[in-house]
């Protein structure tokens, strides 16, 4: 049971690595807004899918493997408060780019360019407190998830469209509120599994939380 819960933790990790949970809340968002995207589908927005993907995805996992590779960190689970020196700035810059290429474009919503900011300063704040604790981005990074659908549905849904477009065609019965349950039970089994895991203390992942959480609200407030 124990080497289950081991397996499913470390997977967990990968699948909801905090280098891809903007992407997916990216994603999500073009599911459930896309009218926020001047489009009516998912699919009219592929160029701008790639270029997310590349700055927030591609581009900094080949800078991490390059790290790697000529020895500035030992692993890409980086158990060593230094080794995330490098990953961290390499991450800033490309969202930092993205923020300054995207803000001032009509086709991209306020709430995305708030979720890009959100990257940035949880980002900053991550990598100031990193100096004495080895704070959990896995945690960082799925609160900020959580806050983005919250803020979403409480102050960014007056247009009354809750549930998501995943086909051209019709709208599922997926509505924002299960993705909000899903997030929080994620988000607790994602704290739990790095525990689990004995990757980090307890005080590691709820700072975490408190990172995410504060950021979204941060950048918010900021941008709109």
């Amino acid at each position: 049971m124990n080497k289950a819960i081991n397996i499913i933790s470390k997977i967990s990790a990968v699948v909801f690595h905090p280098l891809f949970l903007f992407f997916y809340g990216f994603l999500f968002l073009l599911f459930l807004k896309p009218h926020w995207f001047g489009v009516h589908h998912i699919k009219e927005q592929h160029l701008l899918i790639v270029l997310v993907f590349i700055y927030t995805c591609f581009i900094p996992i080949v800078g991490i493997a390059v790290l790697k590779f000529i020895g500035l960190i030992k692993s890409f689970e980086m158990h060593e408060k230094h080794e995330r020196i490098a990953p961290m700035m390499i991450c800033l810059i490309f969202y930092l780019w993205l923020w300054v290429n995207l803000k001032n474009q009509d086709t991209v919503p306020k709430v995305l360019i708030a979720f890009v900011l959100t990257s940035i300063i949880s980002i900053s704040i991550s990598f100031v407190i990193n100096n004495w604790i080895k704070i959990s981005l896995h945690a960082v990074g799925i609160a900020a998830f959580l806050m983005l659908w919250i803020k979403v549905r409480i102050s960014h849904s007056s247009d009354g469209i809750f549930n998501f477009r995943f086909f051209e065609d019709s709208v599922s019965s997926f509505h924002i509120h299960h993705l909000i349950i899903i997030s929080i039970v994620l988000a607790g089994w994602i704290g739990s599994s790095r525990l689990l895991l004995g990757v980090h203390n307890k005080h590691d992942v709820y700072i975490g939380y408190i990172v995410g959480i504060f950021s979204t609200l941060i950048a918010f407030s900021i941008t709109f």
